[in-house]
């Protein structure tokens, strides 16, 4: 009798630990109204104070010159309520990174003062 309880606690905690790691939780959808965060978790090469319109006309600037969308770096969905903007699952991303560098480092516009005017 006791077999026979171990093995049907087995077999549900077995059946819950399936279940966890077959439904992996989604983080929250953005709204599609104002799908970009407001907090912004993995700035590497941008000033971590960056105000979000400063960003914002940072990433545009990127759209508009490579004619890409946010999610040729970003991993998020095409309306960008979906996703993570802090990913760095992108090798895209990590090129862009290393575009910002080296623009930064052959003029002198200060990074604090990106998407301001010059300082």
């Amino acid at each position: 009798m006791r077999a026979l309880l171990v093995i049907c606690i087995s077999v549900v905690l077995s059946a819950i630990v399936i279940a966890s790691a077959q439904e992996p939780q989604q983080p929250a959808a953005r709204p599609k109204s104002n799908p970009i965060p407001d907090r912004f978790v993995n700035l590497q090469v941008l000033p971590r104070d960056i105000k979000k319109p400063q960003l914002v006309g940072i990433m545009k600037q990127f759209c508009m010159t490579f004619n890409v969308r946010c999610l040729h770096c970003h991993a998020v969905s095409d309306d960008l309520t979906q996703g993570s903007f802090d990913s760095d699952e992108k090798e895209t991303k990590q090129k862009a990174r290393e575009l910002l560098k080296l623009i930064y480092a052959t003029t002198p516009v200060q990074t604090k003062g990106v998407g301001m005017e010059k300082q």
